[in-house]
């Protein structure tokens, strides 16, 4: 799938996204603007005049395999602080569990003992009636029949149950929610039926390392079961997730540039022919250390201060950026640790 997205006023990246593409690189400053744009795409409404200023006055323009798309045809649901996830969960306009409770609207049990309710009400406003034509000749009181968007608009309230004890949204741990979260989106891509995007932003910081894998995983899974569900994961720093060797033609990295790296096959030729050592070492290592330095392509060391890896992976990170064509300013001679005579003199240039 061909993604072309607007983040400036005719700027745009360009890339082929497959069921999660991950963004990595220094320059966190187009991550940003790209998140912002999206998460502005997705309200529907049209730009103010000092918005037009940034995106121009025919809007925020993003395009799927050439074809130019409405906020309205791909529903994106955005993941970047911990009130993000929990607010899909409450009971607010667009939210998962608002969309899920609509489905009850129509449903024939739910509204059968909402006609009950109404059955009560009709015998509660004849004895009002009784009594206060008893005492006054010309008011009469009247109850309004409820119906099933009365009774979750004034009196549906949603808690959360754990160890017998029930806590409000606001206090619930993401961690224990990311079952529900799963099963609310699957849901709601299967009421739909609309290719949906998930885009979460610098994951490590409202979900626990130990989670944040089966998190993933689990989206995986909607995506390849539904075949709905395109998952793009924008990170500051390196994400300690199982990469897989195709991972690598799903990562974009963002410095002075962008660039959409190949398959990894390519990527480790490219690399070989250019690392100071006859090689690297084995694929595992070398997939592993390639995802810890993605995050310094394109570092300024007198800005964003100093690098803190392993001195091999130091090595790497000046082979992929040099590959990149990747001005990054950085004292690598100044890199200690364990390494090769050769891979020091090429610190050292």
């Amino acid at each position: 799938m061909n993604v072309k997205l607007e983040y400036e006023e005719s700027k745009f990246i360009e890339f082929d996204a497959g069921r999660i593409t991950y963004f990595f690189g220094a320059n966190h400053e187009i991550k940003w603007k790209l998140y912002r744009g999206l998460k502005r795409f997705s309200t529907g409404k049209s730009l103010s005049d000092l918005e037009e200023n940034i995106y121009g006055d025919d809007g925020i323009n993003i395009c799927i395999d050439g074809r130019m798309m409405k906020s309205r045809e791909l529903p994106i649901y955005f993941l970047d602080c911990r009130a993000s996830f929990l607010e899909q969960f409450q009971l607010l306009k667009g939210s998962l569990m608002q969309e899920y409770l609509e489905g009850f609207e129509g449903d024939f049990e739910t509204n059968k003992r909402i006609e009950k309710i109404n059955d009560g009400l009709l015998n509660l406003e004849i004895l009002l009636q009784k009594t206060v034509r008893s005492e006054f000749q010309h008011i009469v009181p009247m109850i309004r029949e409820m119906n099933y968007g009365d009774i979750k608009k004034y009196l549906l309230e949603l808690a959360f149950f754990e160890e017998e004890t029930l806590y409000p949204v606001e206090m619930m741990d993401i961690g224990k929610l990311i079952d529900e979260y799963c099963q609310l989106l699957k849901m709601q891509l299967e009421k739909t039926q609309l290719e949906s995007w998930v885009w979460i932003s610098n994951l490590n910081s409202f979900i626990a390392k130990s989670k944040f894998c089966d998190f993933v995983d689990k989206l995986k899974c909607i995506g390849d079961s539904t075949g709905l569900l395109k998952i793009f994961i924008l990170s500051e720093d390196y994400l300690s997730l199982p990469y897989s060797y195709d991972d690598t033609s799903s990562t974009i990295v963002f410095y002075e540039e962008y660039q959409q790296i190949p398959e990894f096959s390519f990527l480790k030729e490219s690399i070989q022919r250019n690392y100071p050592d006859e090689s690297f070492g084995s694929d595992e290592l070398l997939l592993d250390s390639f995802y810890r330095i993605l995050s310094y392509i394109g570092w300024d060391e007198s800005i964003q201060g100093k690098i803190y890896l392993k001195a091999k992976d130091m090595v790497l990170l000046k082979v992929v950026s040099q590959l990149l064509g990747s001005k990054m300013s950085y004292d690598f001679a100044s890199t200690a640790g364990k390494i090769s005579k050769l891979e020091k003199i090429f610190l050292n240039n």
